[in-house]
């Protein structure tokens, strides 16, 4: 192909939605990431997603963060890998370029812990303990 037939294609759109099959060395990458992958899902709890979109330095990329700010970010094929991937562990899928990336993930590099409470380190509800009146929750019963 020459470099007109390039310029041609390019201005009539007919390179878009041409893609290159996955060289076998990015899929072996592909397969490591994903298990590197399952392993943070499977270790961590509250992870969501974030797609990375491609760059010209850098491959597209799935970046897990879970509840305490912790993340992995792991190069995948494509969207739809990263659609499959979460669909499968049940995580929310986010786009980076859309959203941005969540605070604790920052805080996380920053050294900061969130201030977590536990139920049991919770103050009995009002009325439980029987000093107090009936202002208990409400229930069914009572809607």
């Amino acid at each position: 192909m020459s470099f007109m037939d390039r310029v041609r294609a390019w201005f009539t759109g007919e390179s878009k939605g041409q893609q290159r099959a996955p060289s076998k060395s990015t899929e072996k990458a592909s397969r490591a990431s994903t298990k590197e992958l399952d392993g943070f899902v499977g270790s961590r709890v509250g992870v969501e997603g974030y797609l990375e979109p491609h760059t010209t330095i850098y491959p597209t990329t799935l970046l897990l963060v879970a509840a305490d700010g912790e993340y992995l970010r792991r190069p995948i094929r494509d969207r739809a890998q990263a659609e499959e991937f979460c669909t499968k562990h049940g995580l929310p899928l986010y786009d980076a370029a859309r959203v941005g990336y969540p605070k604790r993930m920052r805080d996380y590099d920053r050294g900061i812990k969130r201030d977590t409470i536990s139920l049991e380190e919770m103050p009995p509800w009002p009325g439980e303990d029987g000093t107090g009146g009936e202002d208990g929750p409400p229930t069914a019963a009572g809607a």
